[in-house]
């Protein structure tokens, strides 16, 4: 009785056994499943692996890895698990004959490489294509038929089927490196447009670039360039940001993102920008300037002198941080700075009307009339047409009543040609003509 009751027992707990083997397999090779689906194929491959290692015949997991290493692009993998399925089950026609089906994509990959070899896209397209309709999750195939189009110079019809590549196989490089290849085509397409001339064909091609890779952060920032240029400055503002949501530490895309704030007078928020580009770039010294610019215009001359000073420390050659200390030490009428900064502004950067005109300016404040006229004539050399140049040459040759009378009436003539200067120089022509009028 007790040996009846015994083998009972035992056999029960085989029954659960087996019961809870199986279910464990079975569960090991579902929560695999949904890992493919989601795109983790280390986790996958992982559960797969586990399910075999608690039976070592358990074809489901065989058949999963077998179609996993399918999705992966491994041929010899593939079908070493197809060996195994047949090996584990003799009798399974359908281990077979999907055995069979395997080696056939052997022999159409093989035509579309001998095809693409050859220059015959056409061929090669249709090589690759019957295994797709057929292995819809083989990944090379895929890969292959984007390869195809991108030799055809059909750039957009590549990237499609890149992408889809990666939504067979979110692991596959060569797929990224493509998709990456597209976009950077298609994004220099879109420079040559822009260095044309051709805005609407650069915004063209700098949005096909983000259809292709929507992290391309520098299309976004190029198109955020074009429609400052076109003043558009919220579509710009939101163009910067979104290249800044992907690459927080592109620091041109924070001072691009600064100016045009500055240009939608959200000072506050352009300062802010400026100087989040000067934490990641200490040594951009443009950020430092537009700064200096913004406390310039607001009349807070102490901290627009602090931080143009600070420029200079950084570059000892940026030009832009001279030439505005020399003109915030002229209102200051701090004569002396000015002259110094403004000299340094000319010295590495000679070519620059606005510094010799300015420079021109305060020594004609100073009554240095001889500094002032070689300084006007500097700026007018650079920049002929220089109504400002030719009114502080008229003051330096007019000297105060002192020098040429002739020469200064020849620079106030020029001058009034322009017609920000024009009624300033007619002053100047009127009390050289008729002195009598303005005595006291």
């Amino acid at each position: 009785m007790k040996i009846k009751k015994l083998k009972k027992t035992l056999f029960l707990v085989v029954v659960m056994l087996c019961l809870v083997f199986a279910q464990n397999t079975e569960d090991l090779v579902n929560s695999g499943i949904e890992l493919v689906n989601n795109g983790d194929f280390t986790g996958a491959e992982t559960l797969f692996n586990q399910a075999l290692g608690i039976d070592p015949e358990f074809t489901p997991a065989i058949m999963q890895l077998a179609q996993l290493h399918l999705r992966k692009g491994d041929m010899n993998e593939t079908q070493r698990y197809l060996r195994l399925a047949i090996d584990v089950d003799p009798g399974s026609e359908e281990f077979r004959t999907e055995y069979n089906r395997i080696n056939e994509i052997n022999t159409l990959m093989a035509e579309g490489s001998r095809a693409m070899n050859n220059g015959s896209y056409e061929d090669a397209f249709y090589a690759y294509k019957n295994v797709y309709d057929n292995f819809p999750y083989f990944s090379e195939a895929v890969y292959s038929l984007g390869l195809v189009k991108f030799r055809e110079k059909d750039f957009e019809s590549a990237a499609g089927w890149f992408n889809k590549t990666l939504e067979i196989n979110p692991d596959h490089e060569n797929a990224k490196a493509a998709i990456a290849n597209v976009a950077r085509n298609t994004f220099n397409d879109g420079n040559i447009a822009y260095r044309r001339g051709d805005l609407d064909g650069a915004l063209a091609s700098y949005r096909k670039v983000l259809v292709i890779d929507n992290s391309f952060y520098q299309a976004l920032y190029q198109i955020g360039v074009i429609e400052t240029r076109l003043g558009n400055i919220s579509k710009a503002v939101a163009a910067y940001n979104r290249s800044l949501e992907i690459n927080p530490d592109f620091y041109r895309g924070w001072y691009a993102l600064g100016l045009a704030l500055n240009k939608n007078n959200e000072t506050e928020n352009a300062l802010s920008a400026f100087e989040k580009s000067i934490e990641l770039n200490p040594g951009y010294t443009k950020a430092y300037g537009s700064i200096g610019e913004i406390y310039y215009n607001n009349k807070e001359y102490d901290k627009a002198i602090d931080i143009l000073k600070a420029a200079v420390q950084v570059d000892g050659t940026y030009a832009k941080a001279y030439l505005m200390l020399g003109i915030i030490f002229i209102e200051q009428e701090n004569y002396e700075e000015a002259i110094n900064n403004l000299e340094l502004a000319t010295s590495v950067e000679n070519d620059n009307p606005n510094s010799w005109y300015r420079l021109a300016h305060v020594f004609n404040l100073m009554n240095d009339c001889e500094s002032a006229r070689r300084a006007a004539r500097e700026s007018i050399d650079i920049k002929e047409n220089s109504g400002a140049a030719w009114f502080e040459l008229g003051l330096a040759e007019s000297c105060n009543g002192s020098g040429n009378k002739t020469a200064a009436l020849n620079a106030f003539e020029r001058a009034r040609n322009d017609r920000k200067w024009r009624s300033a120089a007619e002053y100047e022509i009127d009390r050289i003509r008729n002195p009598e009028k303005y005595q006291q």
